[in-house]
C-alpha cells in the first residue's frame, strides 16, 4: 500500500487500445498497470513535476490494438510522446509554462498517422503564466495556447485567458473543446484542418451558479454541465447559430425565450434542462458511447445513470468514497472511475481486489449500469 499526504493519482487515467492496460498519472511519472491482474507493468519516467494529462493514440485499423503510443503533459512545462510498451520516450516539446491540462482534438484523424504533408497534430494546453502578477496582482494567470506537436512549436496567440488554469474537455469527434469558467461554459468549434487560434469560433453558455465540469455528447449537439451545488444542466442544439456552416443571415429572427426553454439570455442553444440529485459538487460527467445515458458522480460516492431522453435515473450503489473522474475502456464490458479506496473488477459473482492505492482508487466493473 502506498500512503502519503495527498492523492497518489494526479489526473484521469487512460486505457490502452487493447483494453489490457491502464495508464495512471502517478505524481511525476505514468504507471502502466495490467487491467486483469492489477500489477504494475512499467513506468514512464521523464517528467520532473506532476503529470497532468495522459492521452493514448487511438490509431485506427486492424493493427490498432497493437499500437502503444501516448502523449503526456506536466507541470514541468513539457509535453512528451511515448512508446509505453518499450517503454521509450520518443519526443519532448518544451512549453516553458506549467501545463494543467491538455487535449488533442485531431488525434483520431487517420491522415495524421499516414504522414500526409498538410496534416499536422495539434494540442490545446491550459497553462499557468504568472508573469503579470507582480504588477497586476489580480491579472488572470490561466491561458489556453495552441501547439503544433508535429513541428514542436506554438501556433498563434492565446485562445483565451482565465483567472486560473482550467481543465480542458474535448468532444469524441474532436470538433469541440470546452472549459468551465466560473458561471459560464466556454465552447470552441475546432477547424478540421487549418488550426489558427484567432480563427476558432467560441460561444458561452451561462448559469446562475459556479460550474464544476462538463461533457460533450458523442454524436449530437448536446453538452452537459455540472455545478458546485449538485445540479446538472443539459444544453441541446448548442452553437447552431455560431458554429453552423450556414450562419444566420442579417435580419434572420433569433428564437425567443419561449422557443428556447431554460436558455438564459441570448445563449446559443435550443433548450436547457436542469436535473438535480447530487447534494454536493458534481465532479464528473460522462456520456455512454451511444449517447443514450449520462453518468455523473461526486463526493457522495454514487454513480448516477441518467436516461437522456426522459431524465429518469438509476444508481450504482455507494462505492465508499468521493468520486473524482470517469473514463471508458475500448472493451465495452469495462469502465473506470476514480475514487479513494481500491481497484476492483465487478463482472463476476464478487468483487476482486486487484490493486490498492491510498488515498485514491480505480474501480473497474462490467458495464451493465444502464440495464440494471
Amino acid at each position: 500500500m502506498i500512503t502519503g499526504g495527498q492523492s497518489f493519482v494526479s489526473s484521469a487515467p487512460a486505457f490502452s487500445n487493447d483494453a489490457k492496460k491502464i495508464l495512471v498519472c502517478t505524481g511525476n511519472s505514468v504507471s502502466v498497470f495490467s487491467v486483469h491482474t492489477g500489477m504494475l507493468i512499467t513506468e514512464l519516467v521523464s517528467h520532473t513535476d506532476c503529470v497532468t494529462s495522459v492521452i493514448v493514440v487511438p490509431i485506427s485499423g486492424p493493427v490498432s490494438q497493437l499500437m502503444s503510443y501516448c502523449w503526456t503533459s506536466s507541470l514541468d512545462g513539457s509535453i512528451c510522446y511515448w512508446d509505453f510498451s518499450a517503454p521509450e520516450l520518443l519526443k519532448m516539446i518544451k512549453v516553458q509554462l506549467p501545463i494543467f491540462s491538455m487535449v488533442i482534438p485531431n488525434i483520431s484523424n487517420p491522415s495524421i498517422w499516414m504522414n500526409e504533408k498538410e496534416s499536422k497534430l495539434y494540442a490545446f494546453v491550459s497553462v499557468e503564466n504568472k508573469s503579470k502578477l507582480a504588477e497586476h496582482p489580480k491579472a488572470p494567470c490561466g491561458q489556453i495556447q495552441l501547439f503544433n506537436l508535429t513541428d514542436s512549436r506554438r501556433v498563434g496567440g492565446l485562445l483565451c485567458e482565465t483567472r486560473k488554469p482550467e481543465v480542458l474537455h474535448v468532444s469524441k469527434s474532436g470538433e469541440f473543446i470546452g472549459i468551465v469558467n466560473k458561471r459560464k461554459l466556454n465552447v470552441w468549434c475546432i477547424p478540421s484542418k487549418q488550426f489558427r487560434s484567432d480563427e476558432v469560433k467560441r460561444i458561452r453558455l451561462h448559469h446562475t451558479k459556479d460550474l464544476s465540469t462538463l461533457a460533450f455528447h458523442p454524436v449530437e449537439r448536446v453538452i452537459a454541465g455540472g455545478d458546485v451545488t449538485g445540479r446538472i444542466l443539459i444544453w441541446r442544439g448548442f452553437g447552431e447559430r455560431m458554429f453552423s456552416k450556414k450562419q444566420l443571415e442579417n435580419g434572420a429572427r433569433i428564437k425567443d425565450e419561449e422557443e428556447r426553454p431554460g436558455v438564459r439570455g441570448d445563449d446559443d442553444a435550443d433548450s436547457c434542462t436542469t436535473w438535480h440529485w447530487h447534494a454536493r459538487e458534481v465532479k464528473f460527467l460522462f456520456f455512454s458511447s451511444d449517447g443514450a445515458y449520462l453518468y455523473s458522480g461526486g463526493k457522495e460516492g454514487v454513480i448516477v445513470v441518467w436516461q437522456l431522453d426522459t431524465g429518469k435515473k438509476k444508481y450504482k450503489p455507494r462505492l465508499g468514497s468521493p468520486l473524482i473522474s470517469f473514463v471508458a475502456s475500448p472493451d465495452p464490458t469495462l469502465s473506470c472511475e476514480m475514487k479513494e479506496i481500491r481497484m476492483v473488477k465487478r463482472g463476476g459473482p464478487r468483487d476482486v481486489n486487484l490493486q490498492k492505492f491510498a488515498p485514491l482508487v480505480l474501480t473497474l466493473w462490467s458495464r451493465t449500469l444502464k440495464s440494471n
